[in-house]
């Protein structure tokens, strides 16, 4: 028995001093000072004061993370190196980088905890120059226990560039994150005077404010945000005055933007886009896709400039140099690209809308997606168009939708460019009334005191459908509009969809609810 106890000790002996040093991994306390993580072709150190040891995955963290540290935390990757690096309940505030990665390689960072970020001016909160490290910054939360605060000083982004830093190839597939500029610098993207580009959000709950002139997520001040993608999660995302919520800051470009899933809020700053430029600067070439489900909102007009785009452009104005007199224009909307958005939608919100409250002024729907319907309402499928007879059922895919016979009566006309009469069909399902006609030009008119007969009926809801664009309303909410005139008319042509009051020439198109046709 001695021998075989004897044995089995100098074996588990031998294999202890034969395990490779590049198993050790240790927790490193920021209360013992600053921390440089070295990775190259060889491994990987960390470095505490005057002491470097192998260690392939340290873990950051501190004894009591409720007092703040100024030791800050340096990652070096070399060029084709990776290093890995787990942050754990830090909590640093200091006048130079909280956390900073440099080289040509690649780098991780797993979030276990709440991590608080906080760097001084020209410092972002977690700092990614483009020219200090030229990699890939990748923050994933595997445990899905994750938390990182980080807040940039003036001139820098809240994760990505410092002062004149562009914030490049940042990934980030999990964890809470909470990403806040200081002044001209980006939440996550650009510093002042510089861009964000191949910006990834594919997880987590990620929430992105710009300070003064920066994007929430992408251009600092006078900085570009481009190759913007996320693929999922939730995110919201606020510009700074003068900045997009994702795109550019101000006077910066916003382009190549793409969202294919995920839940998103955007909403530029004053004078900036949701998705797409900064001040007088222009977004283009905007997809959304997928199951993405937006909310966008355009920043509100200034003294100078107009409002932004829910997508598109930033506000503007026209000057007359010779008078000094000027005109604020508000930012042209872009039209993203959504032929292949299936089960999702954008809702696009006034400036100055409470997007978790108030109603959006226009919805674009997947061709997934059921029609909108109000509580106690049925949202009436677009299957209705070319129909022979408003007296059967509607036939949609060769199934009944279970439409009946519209409400009989004169209670409104169908008329073309020419002010005459126009063929159209009708059904009804409920109290949804649906309208339709295979024109590019058509208007829809009638008077309130109709409008109030077919509610008596039944009716709440109309849908008005053409070629090419089809729009719904509440009767309820047009007869709000009473007090503008007695004669109402909605307009499509082509695309574009007007609803006015006739008599005060009232535009009351914010009654409208804009639903994508293929």
């Amino acid at each position: 028995m001695k021998r075989k106890k004897l044995t089995a000790s100098m074996i588990a002996l031998v294999m202890s001093v034969s395990l490779p040093m590049t198993t050790y991994a240790a927790n490193w306390y920021l209360e013992d000072g600053s921390v440089t993580v070295n990775a190259d072709n060889s491994g990987q150190t960390v470095t505490q004061g005057s002491t470097s040891t192998p260690d392939e995955a340290p873990v950051i963290t501190q004894r009591n993370s409720s007092a703040e540290t100024s030791s800050t935390i340096t990652i070096n990757a070399s060029e084709n190196a990776t290093a890995n690096v787990t942050i754990s309940d830090v909590n640093i505030k200091t006048r130079d980088a909280a956390v900073s990665t440099n080289g040509k390689g690649n780098v991780n960072i797993e979030l276990d905890g709440t991590n608080t970020l906080k760097s001084g001016v020209n410092h972002a909160g977690l700092e990614k120059n483009s020219d200090g490290n030229q990699g890939k910054l990748t923050i994933t939360d595997e445990n899905e226990n994750g938390k990182l605060i980080a807040t940039g000083g003036d001139g820098a982004a809240g994760i990505g560039g410092g002062y004149g830093g562009d914030g490049n190839d940042i990934t980030i597939t999990g964890g809470e994150i909470t990403a806040t500029g200081g002044d001209c610098g980006a939440g996550i993207g650009g510093g002042t005077s510089a861009g964000g580009k191949n910006i990834t959000i594919a997880g987590g709950k990620v929430t992105a404010t710009g300070g003064l002139g920066a994007a929430g997520i992408g251009g600092g001040f006078f900085g570009d945000g481009n190759d913007i993608t996320i693929t999922d999660g939730k995110v919201t995302a606020t510009g700074g005055d003068y900045g997009a919520g994702i795109g550019g800051g101000n006077k910066g470009n916003g382009s190549n933007i793409t969202i294919t899933d995920g839940e998103v809020a955007a909403t530029g700053g004053t004078n900036g886009a949701g998705i797409g430029g900064g001040l007088r600067k222009n977004g283009e070439k905007i997809t959304v896709s997928g199951d993405a489900t937006l909310k966008v909102q355009g920043g509100p007009t200034d003294a100078w400039d107009g409002a932004g785009a829910g997508i598109g452009n930033g506000g503007s104005l026209n000057e007359d140099y010779v008078s000094g007199q000027f005109t604020p224009v508000n930012g042209a909307e872009t039209e993203p690209d959504t032929s292949n958005l299936t089960t999702g939608k954008i809702e696009y919100y006034a400036p100055g809308a409470d997007m978790t409250k108030d109603k959006p002024t226009s919805t674009t729907l997947g061709s997934g997606q059921p029609e909108p319907a109000s509580p106690g309402e049925t949202g009436a499928p677009v299957e209705y168009r070319m129909q022979a007879s408003a007296s059967e059922p509607v036939q949609g895919n060769g199934k009944s939708t279970g439409y009946k016979a519209p409400v009989q009566g004169h209670f409104y006309q169908v008329v073309g460019q020419d002010g005459k009469a126009m063929i159209f069909c009708t059904a009804q399902k409920k109290d949804v009334l649906a309208i339709a006609t295979d024109s590019d030009f058509a208007m829809l008119t009638g008077k309130m005191e109709d409008i109030e007969a077919l509610r008596k009926q039944g009716v709440r809801r109309i849908i008005f459908a053409t070629k090419r664009a089809t729009s719904t309303f509440l009767l309820s909410e047009l007869l709000e509009k009473r007090a503008y005139g007695e004669i109402w008319s909605l307009i499509h042509d082509g695309e574009n969809v007007a609803f006015t009051a006739v008599e005060k020439k009232m535009d009351i198109s914010s009654i409208l609810t804009r639903l994508q046709t293929k």
